[in-house]
């Protein structure tokens, strides 16, 4: 009986694990890279076997192995590498050939994906065409990756969809979790909701078991390649334009915002509704206590409208930009507040320099024996009071009438 060798080792993968397109494709090329590598194929490797003493084998396959990692290390993080390497151990592996020692990987972040702003997100999203906006603000607010969203049918997202339910629930059955691990939950704001409702009114009726996003014109299922190089398009075309600036794609090093700054993105926002309830939301395992976390759809719903979902808003202003709107409205208060003092002191000084000018009058009236009578003297005095009453009154007036300008100015700018 004839078979194929290659694809028996990936089903036989997927079935000991998961079956993820992704993972079959990058074994099979890690594999092909290796083969390529020792100039012979996958067939030729297993007749050897055949043909050889066990020890022979595994040393000699060993050293091919080890002499790719030496090729490879100067062009790709350890990660990459790493990866490489298990996918040809696992072909080993399960065709049962022997291999001798092959070094393992210190694992290590080489090439960090530096935090998107909000800012570019927004930018990102503004030359986006529907279905990519509804995309990218979905990834955004939900922190699905990119392959599960692809995968993602109507029924996921319903009954709360339909009814307009914010937050509304997405439903990721075990078959769609990475590694088929468990089933899990995530939410969406108001803002991805309205989205995916402007991209879903664009492909007319749809059945519960639609996928969710699908190839333009088409009803399959859409391949997460294609948001990631749309994703990779609106970035470039940004830093064209000088609104970006980021590290571009370079052999062996990956730019530093790629489509999962998007999933980075909401790990940082929706951290302050604590690590364990993000970790789950993200689809990550909680380990042991897995068993003791809390699944109450309702309790969740109420940590990431009140935790989370504030700071995972795109169009309105996070709690964060008010604190910084709050902050400055307080300074300018301040200024306008010491603003009106320096009036209310200017005033005071005006009052005081009219009174002491009228009593330097007051006292400055001659009055001799050949001057004013008593009763002209007494009528000179009181017209003088009566002016300086005047005086200050209008200027008392002046002053009420200024602090209330500057009051409604105060209210005015604050309300802006």
């Amino acid at each position: 009986m004839k078979f194929n060798l290659v694809d028996s080792w990936i089903d036989n993968v997927a079935y000991s694990h998961s079956r993820n397109a992704n993972t079959g494709y990058h074994y099979k090329h890690s594999l092909k890279m290796f083969c390529d590598f020792i100039e012979t194929s996958p067939e030729q490797n297993s007749e050897e076997y055949e043909k050889s003493s066990d020890r022979d084998f595994k040393r000699k396959y060993a050293s091919y192995v080890r002499a790719l990692i030496s090729s490879l290390s100067p062009k790709y993080a350890v990660g990459t590498v790493s990866e490489i390497v298990v996918a040809i151990r696992s072909f080993f592996k399960y065709n049962d050939l022997p291999l001798g020692h092959i070094p393992s990987a210190r694992r290590k972040v080489t090439y960090h994906n530096r935090d998107i702003k909000k800012g570019e997100i927004t930018e990102i999203l503004s030359i986006s065409s529907v279905r990519d906006r509804a995309f990218f603000c979905l990834m955004t607010q939900s922190g699905l990756r990119p392959v599960t969203l692809c995968r993602l049918r109507l029924k996921h997202i319903q009954p709360d969809f339909d009814k307009g339910v914010i937050p509304c629930r997405i439903e990721v059955p075990q078959e769609l979790a990475k590694g088929e691990y468990h089933a899990y939950f995530t939410f969406m704001g108001e803002e991805a909701l309205n989205r995916l409702r402007d991209y879903l009114k664009t492909r007319g009726k749809m059945n519960p078991e639609d996928y969710l996003f699908t190839l333009q014109g088409k009803d399959t299922e859409m391949s997460p390649k294609s948001p990631s190089h749309s994703f990779r398009n609106k970035i470039t075309k940004l830093k064209q334009k000088g609104i970006m600036d980021f590290r571009e794609d370079q052999k062996g090093k990956p730019s530093d915002i790629r489509l999962y700054n998007l999933r980075k993105w909401f790990r940082k926002q929706a951290g302050h509704a604590g690590p364990d309830y993000t970790n789950f939301w993200m689809g990550h395992s909680l380990g042991v206590d897995e068993h003791y976390f809390s699944h109450d759809v309702e309790m969740h719903r109420k940590q990431y409208a009140e935790k989370a979902m504030p700071f995972l808003r795109l169009e309105n202003a996070t709690p964060t930009d008010t604190e910084k709107i709050m902050q400055t409205q307080a300074e300018e208060i301040k200024r306008l507040k010491a603003k009106l003092n320096n009036y209310d002191i200017v005033i005071r000084e005006q009052v005081e320099d009219t009174v002491e000018k009228l009593r330097r009058e007051l006292y400055d009236v001659p009055f001799t024996k050949s001057g004013f009578s008593k009763p002209e003297f007494r009528k000179a005095v009181k017209a003088m009071i009566e002016e300086i009453f005047e005086e200050t009154a209008m200027i008392k007036e002046l002053l009420k009438e200024k602090k209330a300008q500057n009051h409604n100015h105060i209210i005015a700018e604050k309300k802006e």
